[in-house]
């Protein structure tokens, strides 16, 4: 008989599958049809005769279940789900097999276009040195598979210029017939469905087709930090099977609550404090909406209009950070976060790119090895951070060649601490702080603005456009711009202008957006 078949399941290159497209309908169908791969695995197993059985309330046993496995009572286990990954114990590799050929065939057929993958190890007991060979191989496949697309273009073909797929099907959109691809159908028709329910998903659809209308996005992504190390920390020195599926079953389980359930209801919170706070503006709902793409694990991405952006960003940062304390968890959190701000005509893929980058080459460096300053942490802090890049222009290439080219990557404080508390100080608040200072002193938006383009041309130019502006400041009961501002930014007694200048050119990318009163478009 052959050993159990320790599997897991993942689905590649989930982000270019949902933004290969610019409508949002289309993208929430996508983002549907990855939420149901797992469904289809076991509606396929059983479908070949397998008896199953799912993540339940009872107590994992190696021992019972390679019991079930030898009497034939059960084919196939599921031992937890988290992260976008659902991990499996099979009864043997011949199982495995037969169950991933049916459950590719149905892929392939009713979501075109998504790419599933699976690696396995051969169960020998030891569960961390299995599952450690486990994700040697998932990786080293990774790195072999050929990328997905699932037809083929013949000469004669019309093909789709963003997809490179074949279009298959006519269908009326708003009166209109347009061409749709296999691939854009499945996600159309999945997305009309989750429409139906939820009228943000029209409302931002609208917001990128009607361009009389507000059509300022932005597309955040969000990302927990050290998962991997708080697995093998509470994973410890232990080796059982039983003992470690079951510790994996209830961090995946806590951590779902921490990073979806809570982040979700964050969400929804914000956008009712944003409706209390402006209602007296009298926006349209479009002002307000937002909309989840992904809710999986410790990932989170979701779309919203661009000028309310970072207090959805804020209320799910914080959200994560305070999980532990609000709910007694055994864990703590934290999670960092990108933001690309872009014209709805901009691509989608290309935007939801440049927001992972800010997130992972941004955001992220503050929390891995290095502190502030790029010292060598003695230890992992639970931080959130934030990054955003603002899209003037059709610039290609990618996050840091573009700040590199543009000559902004040591202009820029970016990123910046939403929680947690660093041995130096780059908060959030103080661009927040910074901006009241200024208004305050009734520096005018132009001169934010030049001191922001002074600084980029230039270090001597900045400081010099600097010294003007607070020469030129309104005192407030004989308290000076400048005295103010190296409270805010200091330098032993005197004003760090390097860091004030950093700030102020971040400052002035998003001064319209984040720290004006709304436009008249949106009202």
């Amino acid at each position: 008989m052959s050993k159990s078949i320790l599997a897991q399941y993942t689905i590649r290159s989930k982000q270019d599958y949902i933004f290969r497209t610019n409508r949002i309908v289309e993208i929430m169908g996508a983002s549907v049809n990855i939420s149901k791969a797992w469904k289809v695995l076991f509606e396929e197993a059983k479908n070949c005769g397998k008896i199953v059985e799912q993540n339940g309330n009872t107590a994992f046993s190696l021992e019972d279940t390679e019991r079930k496995f030898k009497q034939k009572e059960v084919q196939m286990v599921e031992l937890f789900c988290g992260g976008g990954n659902e991990t499996v114990l099979f009864d043997s590799l011949e199982t495995y097999r037969e169950v991933n050929q049916a459950f590719s065939y149905r892929i392939m057929k009713d979501y075109p276009g998504m790419i599933p993958m699976s690696e396995y190890w051969e169960v020998s007991g030891d569960y961390k040195e299995d599952y450690k060979k486990l994700m040697t191989r998932t990786e080293a496949r990774k790195n072999v598979m050929a990328p997905g697309r699932n037809e083929f273009i013949l000469p004669f073909s019309m093909m789709d210029r963003d997809t490179f797929q074949p279009y298959t099907d006519v269908i009326k959109i708003e009166g209109n017939e347009k061409r749709m691809t296999a691939e854009g159908l499945a996600k159309r028709m999945a997305g009309i469905r989750v429409r139906d329910n939820d009228p943000s998903v029209k409302l931002l659809d609208d917001m990128v087709t009607k361009k009389e209308e507000e059509g300022l996005l932005a597309v955040v992504h969000a990302d927990g930090n050290n998962m991997g190390r708080k697995i093998m920390d509470m994973l410890g020195k232990e080796t059982s099977c039983d003992v470690c599926v079951e510790k994996m079953r209830k961090f995946t389980e806590e951590t779902k609550r921490a990073f979806v359930d809570k982040g979700l209801e964050a969400l929804h919170k914000c956008r009712e404090d944003l409706k209390r706070k402006y209602s007296k503006k009298n926006l349209k709902d479009t002002a307000f909406a937002f909309r989840e793409v992904i809710a999986d694990g410790d990932d989170m991405t979701f779309i919203c209009n661009a000028r309310f952006v970072m207090e959805y960003v804020k209320a799910y940062l914080e959200a994560v950070y305070h999980y532990q304390s609000r709910h007694r968890s055994e864990w703590g959190y934290s999670s960092c976060a990108g933001i690309c701000i872009f014209h709805s005509h901009y691509p989608f893929a290309r935007a939801y790119s440049l927001a992972e980058q800010c997130c992972d080459d941004g955001a992220k460096a503050m929390v891995h090895k290095t502190d502030i300053n790029g010292n060598a942490k003695a230890e992992v802090v639970e931080e959130c951070w934030v990054d955003y890049h603002y899209i003037h222009s059709g610039i290609g290439g990618n996050l840091m060649a573009i700040r590199h080219n543009g000559g902004t990557e040591d202009r820029i404080a970016r990123p910046w601490r939403v929680c947690g508390q660093g041995s130096l100080p780059r908060d959030y608040n103080q661009l927040e702080k910074l901006a009241v200072i200024l208004k305050e002193h009734k520096v005018a938006r132009n001169n934010v603005k030049e001191i922001g383009s002074a600084w980029e041309y230039s270090k001597e130019d900045g400081y010099k456009e600097l010294t003007r502006i607070c020469a030129h400041a309104e005192n407030l009961e004989d308290e000076r711009l400048e005295d103010r501002l190296r409270a805010l930014f200091p330098e032993g007694e005197e004003l760090d202008r390097e860091k004030l200048l950093k700030a102020l050119y971040d400052l002035s990318e998003i001064y319209d957006l984040w720290f004006r009163e709304v436009k008249e478009c949106l009202t």
